[in-house]
């Protein structure tokens, strides 16, 4: 890492989680930052490579989408193949880098990638390449407090996406409390089509997040994690390319707001079982600007069989209504209007199961090869389904 970023991030780290007394008030001198973040070491150590292949094969349709009839509902037929790689690094004893590059191979039903109008419908299939990567570098400070960083850029065509964010954490009571907060801003470049496909400029958006959390330690076998999070959403949207069924049988333009805020509140609880088993709950209850409401749960039953094998098991239920001006058959003059079955009045399911393990491994630095495989089949009420498959292979150093 450059010289003058990680003396930045150190000088974060103490302006953030020192006391008053040590940040060069009258009361006492700054400290150094050997005294904030203990001893360091510029070493890089490599502690793990993980590469995972996953793939999406999506079956359904939506009024949102021009292929099929004219008043829809149109073909959502979607396939991505996601290759990512992961590589985790430590430098000294107390900075982690974390660098994710996922790369996504989609055929998809849209005009992004169509030059000409008339191969809206007739070129549903063709495919399109996206790639991202995203690096997050944390620090941990003597005090058991945390600050991370995180920048990174997501490419396709027609699509330029720019983040970056902080995050910070502190623990008390002996680390059995701990509170976290996060601000993150995305910013997203993209072309606009109308929705006969011809290409219209440029467009954009921002999203900035703020979220803060408390994990608690319960007893020895159980901790619980509750968090706020609310997003401002600004510009444009939607992809401007979705259609909505208008009244005079024709095909209008998605019209939505230019602001969106989201809220969210997540719980968690993670249990230890005495059969060597975890079960982890999860309930998110959410609320935007635009009158939806939502509710998700989440059960994850884990079981260890080995000392270097387990398996688990997921099911998930979600449930939501609609905007007011979500409708599958819109007046032509309408301000708003939207027929995206995302957006829908909807109840989904999600059920699964993966199996992963390390296998000791002695060669040179690998102390373990980690490997995984999992399948989760998705479903809802609209006219969508999902099958998911994935499989990862990791070195341990």
């Amino acid at each position: 890492m450059d010289v003058r970023i990680r003396a930045a991030l150190v000088a974060l780290a103490a302006t953030s989680f020192v006391p008053a007394r040590a940040r060069g008030d009258d009361a006492a001198p700054a400290m150094s930052e050997e005294e904030v973040l203990g001893p360091t070491s510029t070493a890089f150590t490599l502690n793990s490579i993980t590469t995972r292949l996953s793939a999406y094969d999506q079956f359904g349709y939506g009024y949102q989408s021009k292929s099929g009839p004219v008043l829809g509902p149109g073909s959502e037929r979607l396939t991505v193949f996601e290759p990512q790689t992961e590589i985790v690094a430590t430098q000294g004893d107390r900075i982690t880098h974390r660098i994710w590059i996922p790369v996504d191979i989609i055929s998809e039903a849209s005009p992004s990638i169509l030059p000409k109008p008339a191969d809206v419908v007739s070129g549903a299939s063709r495919t399109n390449v996206a790639g991202a990567l995203q690096w997050t570098t944390t620090i941990q400070t003597r005090s058991a407090a945390t600050l991370a960083m995180t920048s990174g850029f997501h490419i396709e065509f027609p699509f330029r996406s720019w983040n970056g964010g902080v995050a910070a954490s502190r623990a008390f009571a002996d680390q059995n409390t701990v509170v976290s907060g996060a601000v993150v801003g995305i910013f997203d470049w993209f072309d606009r089509f109308l929705v006969t496909g011809l290409h219209q400029g440029r467009t954009e958006r921002s999203t900035t997040m703020g979220s803060a959390g408390l994990t608690q330690v319960l007893s020895p076998t159980t901790i619980a994690n509750v968090n706020y999070g609310v997003t401002l959403q600004l510009g444009q949207l939607g992809n401007t390319w979705n259609a909505v069924p208008l009244a005079n049988d024709t095909r209008g333009a998605e019209l939505l707001p230019s602001e969106r805020v989201r809220h969210a509140v997540v719980g968690r609880l993670a249990q230890f079982l005495p059969w060597n088993g975890a079960l982890r709950l999860y309930y998110r209850l959410y609320a935007d600007d635009w009158g939806i409401v939502a509710h998700s749960m989440e059960g994850q039953l884990m079981q260890r069989l080995t000392p270097t094998f387990y398996v688990g098991a997921l099911y998930r239920f979600h449930t939501q209504t609609g905007p007011p001006f979500f409708t599958t058959l819109a007046s032509p003059t309408a301000t708003l209007r939207t027929a995206d079955s995302d957006l829908a009045p909807l109840q989904s399911q999600t059920i699964g199961g993966r199996a992963a393990g390390d296998v000791p491994f002695q060669a040179g630095a690998i102390r373990a090869l980690h490997y995984e495989v999992g399948y989760d089949r998705y479903v809802r009420t609209n006219n969508l389904q999902m099958d998911i498959l994935t499989c990862s292979l990791g070195l341990r150093f």
